[in-house]
């Protein structure tokens, strides 16, 4: 998002999905509705979950909108079943494409099983953390080895950092090894031992990622003072959403367990606490007002 400025950010939101979305994917991801009775489960599975919503109003949306999505979910079924692609059989909401409101959230023509949509199965809140390199971990590993001044400072956050792309974590092992060592306050020193553990080409594409990204605080020629202003800032950020991701993860098993109001709501507040803090970070301007530049470059 900040290699590609605000298209980008924009782009980022316009993949937010709802929370009947998630709901709805959780409900018939991977199912087959193939009987009448699976399907009458599917019915009553969603209708409870509405139902449980306290505001009359938005419990009445809600229920609309999970009628809406059974009938042309399984209008869709039908059709591809009696071989007559897109035509429905006229009742309302069953259009033969499958296509319910709010999504994609068609059949696939194989098994019966739900399709889940490309871009909700892109999204942070579906997918497990981890899946590539992000910025914002880049930048706390990078700034460290720039500015070894930080591991110093920061040595108990450094010692226990949890990140979640792997390339990362293994940076993260060469940086303890070196403070292990007593290899740590130069940074030639911790490029080496970087490069001694077989982690040189990682280290290159963090920082080519850093370079794209226009992330410059945490690049060697940055002042100190900026390097740190990014880097409590990522690790502030960092925190927040680890959490966050463990605590959507932790309510979302809750809901699957007991669909209670309480965990609904529950859930609906982590939501909207990860979306706060991915919004925040891709809103961050850079640092600059110590080695001359303000905002990105």
């Amino acid at each position: 998002v900040k290699a590609d400025g605000p298209d980008a950010f924009r782009a980022v939101l316009s993949e937010a999905r709802p929370l009947v979305d998630l709901l709805w994917m959780r409900e018939t991801a991977g199912g087959v509705f193939d009987t009448p009775e699976r399907r009458a489960g599917l019915e009553k599975t969603v209708g409870e979950l509405a139902s449980r919503i306290r505001d009359e109003s938005t419990r009445y949306q809600y229920q609309q909108e999970m009628r809406e999505r059974v009938r042309s979910f399984f209008g869709s079924q039908r059709a591809v079943r009696q071989g007559h692609g897109g035509r429905s059989d006229g009742r309302p909401g069953e259009r033969g494409n499958g296509s319910a409101p709010g999504g994609a959230f068609g059949r696939s023509a194989a098994g019966g099983r739900a399709a889940i949509t490309e871009s909700l199965g892109r999204s942070a809140l579906v997918k497990r953390g981890g899946e590539g390199m992000s910025v914002r971990e880049a930048t706390i590993i990078v700034a460290l080895v720039n500015h070894p001044a930080l591991i110093d400072e920061n040595f108990a956050h450094v010692e226990f950092l949890d990140l979640a792309n792997s390339d990362l974590r293994k940076l993260h092992a060469a940086i303890l090894d070196a403070m292990a060592h007593d290899a740590a306050d130069e940074r030639g020193a911790v490029i080496a031992t970087i490069e001694r553990a077989g982690c040189g080409g990682i280290w290159e594409r963090a920082v080519e990622l850093i370079k794209r990204a226009r992330q410059w605080p945490a690049l060697e020629t940055a002042a100190l003072d900026d390097a740190r202003d990014a880097f409590n800032q990522a690790m502030h950020l960092q925190r927040s959403a680890r959490t966050l991701h463990r605590e959507l993860k932790q309510a979302q098993a809750a809901l699957d367990a007991d669909p209670s109001d309480e965990n609904f709501r529950h859930l609906v507040e982590i939501q909207a606490q990860f979306n706060d803090v991915q919004a925040t970070e891709a809103l961050i301007e850079g640092f600059g007002v110590s080695s001359g530049r303000v905002g990105r470059v």
